[in-house]
């Protein structure tokens, strides 16, 4: 549900429930008297809900609920009134300026069966009805676009190829559009974030190669670039609009800790911020929205402790009142501290990723954690459930932005590309190893685990690894890579197919060779599996050919798996069951159980071929 506040007391003034079937998703304030929401259903096959592309408008007061754009009638939710049309098609905002008193932009895509997708449109919405009105169309399917501040539609990007992003421009929404870059020839990538105040400029994130990306202004009559930040050795993170939303004043540094890099250390949100940082020392605090005069702001804080705290700060007074906890029952004395860590992989290549250690001396018994994805996602510093859980009941846990991962610029994330159990494997071993050598932990009480590419991960790590890891966890992990390439959801489209291809490759007894189900004889870690038997990322079929292998070489395996669950458990009553046996099946191979039962064993024990 959606909750709107008193600003004050904190109270409670309203609450828009989710409708039958569908949940609320993003939301925003059109103006101080309506709000846009975008709805969501709980798809069978993922943990988060998927956006319809259906937008409904409210007033804060729950009254005035209209159906902006949708396929679905009134019959549907039992609460929205249907507009005049019903659309098989999806709608996305772009941006959440109104361009009158009454619209707002939306890209629309329609419902297709087709492959390669559709077309995007351009068109303007009425929040107070749900008419729309044609702007035009982008220059390619799948299209993103970015808005101006004066309502014109400028700047499109598409990679429909997995060859790298198109980067259109115009100056108008009535003017053509003018292809800037093609990554596929140029070799860099460049994408659009948003324009500065007088719209002459645009903010695009551009590639460096071996680098990490850098924020450049784009000159939209001159096409020419300037640098405006870059970091150490990590990707920039987000831009904070200034106060009146028509430029920005700060961007996130990832570089281990996340800080803030002003781009005017004299601007007045600026100086503000810097007053701000010295009350929550060890924590990330910023301006993360203002109200429409400029007056008052909200204050997010969050460390890799802190969950987050939302605080409504005065910008003439400077008095910042508590609001709300994002996990308020979270104790952030009791959490344990992330700790940035650097090492060297065998080839020499700098990685970087996040230990966590529970109270007590070392060494401790460690989970090694590979994120999922791989390519473009990262393990980032902040407040981890996950983590915590395990550092809670005594683990060490260890987070490796492996080769291949986002985050740490073009060329880092490629390396990884046809590198599954390659280098990308190595990377995590390497990282093991270096845990062990810090004294961390020791050989004989180390577990991997992860989910969907970490659950890969984990099972590929016991296979290549097999005196290295007591136990592995893999939660719907991939097994097969065969199957991802024939089954998958992913190759369902010519983006995710070609995707696919690059990233794995396309001999098939290669494949095999490099998926845990091609390893099942050297496995001699003690093994556990979690799936859900309607996951379409990571289709069923991995776990059922996985352990019938186990099965047919006698290899004992755990395993937990939900008929109506996906890609990671949705329903809270599952989650807990996975995650209560998870940590049994920890205490049991690593933890204080497993040596207090005599059931530890030394690198010399588990040392395989």
């Amino acid at each position: 549900m959606l909750a709107i506040l008193d600003a004050h007391t904190a109270k409670v003034l309203h609450l828009i429930p989710s409708g039958h079937g569908v949940l609320i998703a993003n939301y925003f304030w059109f103006n101080d008297n309506r709000l846009i929401a975008a709805l969501a259903i709980k798809n069978g096959g993922l943990d988060t809900p998927t956006l319809t592309g259906e937008l409904f408008a409210i007033n804060p007061d729950g009254t005035h609920q209209v159906d902006l754009f949708g396929f679905r009638s009134s019959n549907s939710t039992g609460t929205l009134i249907a507009t005049t049309e019903r659309r098989y098609a999806a709608a996305t905002p772009i941006g959440e300026q109104p361009i009158s008193d009454n619209q707002i932009l939306i890209a629309v895509s329609d419902f297709t069966r087709s492959r390669s997708g559709s077309l995007t449109e351009i068109e303007k919405l009425d929040v107070q009805n749900g008419r729309t009105k044609s702007v035009g169309t982008a220059p390619a399917n799948n299209s993103g676009l970015v808005s101006d501040h004066a309502g014109q539609v400028r700047a499109a990007y598409a990679d429909n190829k997995f060859t790298g992003i198109k980067l259109w421009l115009r100056q108008t929404n009535d003017a053509p559009w003018n292809l800037v870059n093609d990554a596929a020839k140029s070799g860099v990538e460049i994408s659009p974030i948003g324009f500065n105040r007088d719209n002459s400029k645009l903010y695009v994130r551009v590639s460096q190669g071996d680098k990490p990306d850098a924020i450049e202004l784009l000159d939209m009559a001159s096409q020419q670039r300037t640098k405006v930040f870059q970091g150490v050795f990590a990707d920039p993170g987000e831009l904070l609009p200034t106060a009146d939303q028509q430029d920005y004043y700060a961007i996130i540094s990832r570089d281990g800790k996340p800080t803030l890099h002003y781009l005017d250390e004299d601007s007045r949100e600026a100086l503000l911020s810097k007053g701000l940082a010295v009350n929550f020392p060890d924590q990330l605090a910023y301006f993360s929205s203002f109200t429409r005069d400029g007056k008052r702001a909200i204050v997010h804080v969050a460390s890799d402790r802190n969950p987050g705290d939302f605080y409504l700060f005065a910008i003439d007074t400077h008095n910042a009142q508590y609001v709300v906890g994002a996990e308020h029952w979270i104790n952030p004395q009791q959490m344990q501290p992330m700790q940035p860590i650097t090492l060297a992989a065998r080839d020499g290549l700098a990685l970087h990723g996040f230990l966590t250690i529970p109270t007590g001396s070392k060494p401790y018994p460690l989970v090694v954690l590979p994120h999922g994805g791989p390519h473009g996602i990262a393990d980032e510093w902040g407040y981890n459930a996950e983590v915590q859980m395990f550092a809670s009941h005594g683990y060490a846990v260890l987070q490796l932005n492996y080769r291949g991962s986002g985050g740490y610029g073009q060329k880092f994330q490629q390396r990884g590309y046809q590198q599954w159990g390659l280098s990308m494997q190595d990377d995590l071993t390497d990282a093991t190893q270096w845990a062990i050598q810090q004294g961390y932990t020791r050989p004989g009480r180390i577990c991997i685990y992860g989910g969907s590419y970490g659950g890969y991960a984990a099972m590929e790590g016991a296979v290549r690894e097999p005196g290295l890891y007591t136990c592995a966890i893999g939660y719907a992990g991939v097994y097969d890579l065969r199957v991802q390439m024939d089954k998958s959801d992913t190759q369902e489209t010519d983006m995710g197919d070609a995707y696919l291809h690059r990233v794995l490759g396309d001999d098939r007894d290669d494949l095999l060779r490099r998926s845990p189900l091609g390893g099942v004889d050297r496995i001699k870690a003690n093994i556990l599996l979690v799936h859900g038997e309607a996951d379409p990322r990571v289709p069923f079929k991995n776990f059922r050919e996985f352990t019938k292998a186990l099965d047919d070489r006698h290899k004992p395996y755990e395993s937990l798996t939900k008929p109506m669950e996906g890609h990671g458990f949705f329903l809270e009553a599952h989650r807990q069951e996975a995650y209560e046996k998870m940590l049994d099946f920890l205490d049991r191979n690593i933890g204080d159980r497993s040596v207090t039962s005599g059931k530890e064993t030394g690198a010399a024990d588990r040392q395989g071929p």
